[in-house]
């Protein structure tokens, strides 16, 4: 198997738990769909989770970050929900708890949930969560606790969000191609403008799964790829390359919500990088 091919198999897992099967083209019927997102950007300067190198908080924004969510629903009343972050990481002990809610709230298993981070590493460090490597004070360590609490409401209160806007709907998958990933364990980066030829295994699948509602407008996009979202190292706020491909389609489809999912991209680097 594809290792991006296996986060798309992850969500046709959810999907499947309601006992329908969507690796046809064509549309899956007799469902439900929801979609809600809520802004998820540090109010304050932070530190950014990703680069050791990082030497102090972040100083901008490029554009905000967000969690999104996708609500399914099938005739028998059967749910799931795929939620994505433009986070870098969520810790297990976070993560649990969301988890933990959604079951006391919307009575889902966790085998009906996915919770998904883009990789980038332009967003905020989390409590629990890479805060060992940074030097970071007691008023740094008390911000990231405030944001990590809040992020976890957003969350919580997302997903209630997205089960209340359910409405018939279609829904279909395929699979395209982006070919911009780069194996970064067999590729030297500073040579690879220069190279006649790359090393190493690719995965260049982009996994789609689109959700119209009865008029035939899209109402949600859910796409991924393996490859890092390391695309920027600066120190402004940025969904990197996910994020300015979810902000473009949700410019080609009004109304849409793009929810991108990373794949098993840790020895991939897109290229070419390091400017917006």
């Amino acid at each position: 198997m594809k290792i991006t091919s296996f986060i798309l198999h992850a969500v046709y897992l959810l999907i499947n738990c309601l006992g329908v099967n969507a690796l046809g083209e064509r549309e899956i019927t007799g469902w439900k769909a929801g979609v809600a997102r809520v802004v998820i950007t540090p109010e304050h300067s932070m530190w950014m989770a990703g680069y050791a190198s990082r030497d102090h908080p972040s100083v901008g924004k490029i554009h905000d970050l967000w969690a999104k969510a996708l609500a399914v629903e099938d005739a028998n009343g059967k749910r799931c929900i795929l939620i994505t972050t433009d986070l870098c990481a969520i810790p297990k002990n976070l993560s649990d708890r969301i988890r933990n809610q959604l079951k006391i709230n919307n009575n889902l298993s966790r085998e009906q949930i996915i919770i998904n981070c883009s990789h980038t590493h332009s967003g905020p460090v989390l409590e629990n969560s890479l805060t060992n490597i940074y030097p970071l004070n007691e008023t740094q360590l008390k911000k990231i606790k405030k944001y990590t609490e809040e992020l976890e409401k957003k969350i919580v209160a997302l997903a209630a969000s997205a089960f209340k806007s359910l409405e018939p709907v279609e829904v279909f998958s395929e699979n395209g191609v982006a070919r911009f990933q780069v194996n970064r364990r067999n590729n030297n980066e500073p040579s690879l403008l220069f190279q006649e030829e790359l090393k190493g295994p690719n995965d260049y699948a982009v996994p789609v799964i689109k959700v119209t509602n009865r008029s035939g407008n899209i109402i949600a996009i859910a796409f991924g790829y393996a490859c890092h979202n390391t695309v920027l190292n600066g120190y402004d706020w940025s969904g990197d390359y996910a994020g300015f491909a979810q902000i473009e389609l949700e410019k080609m489809y009004p109304g849409a919500a793009a929810l991108f999912f990373q794949g098993a991209g840790g020895d991939q680097n897109p290229l070419p990088r390091r400017t917006v």
